[in-house]
């Protein structure tokens, strides 16, 4: 396992906070997810846009001992851009249960870095590893200074609510990257992710904006620019 995260490359950031606990996401409206590329942000409204990053990957292998990768490409924000660090974690073990605690190890690499308001964890985790991942968040819960968050399949805010009796601060359902047109129909019934959602630039929306939702993150499947960014502000005040 690679023993230590590279610095990011974020060149402008104001790094003078503290970490702290908190109860939940101290994050604002929009959140704009940046993935495994190099990304310029720095035109954005910090007061009202918030950026999601790639931390890093997690990956576990068949011999069981989780291999992190760090993120290497560059990313440049404003100082005082809210800032969430997103870790994925792929696997490839039905059921790790012993990966527990040296994964913790890794994902602490990311958790204790000043600037972040929170750490997200991108996992789609299938039903043999649903035990797994709730031993995982309950231990990320005891040992992370900041608030942990998930990324949620659409269907396990909907029916196959497993995740209901977790204590995380935020659940994301991730409405692209589905069938045709499941996106527009299907609903929340879970408190745990009606906060917020996940959408695409490129796909459709739901026809309706969820009601009691907080926040909005987007993904792009290319890097951000300032047109595309106005764009989603604009598409973002005209969901009704």
């Amino acid at each position: 396992m690679r023993a230590a995260i590279v610095v990011l490359a974020i060149s402008v950031i104001d790094c003078s906070c503290e970490y702290r606990p908190r109860p939940a996401f101290e994050l604002p409206r929009v959140m704009l997810w940046a993935w495994q590329r190099a990304e310029n942000l720095s035109f954005i409204d910090p007061h009202t846009t918030g950026v999601a990053f790639l931390a890093g990957t997690v990956r576990i292998p068949q011999n069981g001992f989780p291999e992190f990768e760090p993120r290497l490409q560059p990313l440049h924000v404003q100082p005082g851009t809210p800032l969430l660090a997103v870790v994925r974690i792929e696997s490839t073990v039905s059921n790790p249960r012993a990966q527990i605690a040296p994964l913790v190890q890794a994902l602490s690499q990311v958790i204790h870095q000043p600037a972040i308001h929170g750490l997200q964890i991108d996992f789609d985790a299938p039903a043999s590893e649903r035990a797994f991942y709730l031993s995982l968040l309950a231990a990320l819960k005891r040992q992370s200074p900041v608030p942990v968050g998930v990324t949620a399949l659409a269907s396990w805010c909907e029916g196959d609510r497993w995740l209901d009796h977790t204590d995380v601060a935020e659940a994301v359902p991730m409405f692209f990257r589905m069938g045709k047109d499941e996106a527009r129909n299907m609903r929340v019934t879970s408190s745990l992710c009606a906060s917020s959602i996940g959408l695409s630039t490129d796909e459709p929306w739901p026809l309706h904006r969820p009601p009691g939702l907080q926040r909005i993150y987007v993904f792009t499947p290319r890097a951000w620019n300032r047109e595309m960014y106005s764009r989603t502000l604009q598409r973002i005040d005209d969901w009704k």
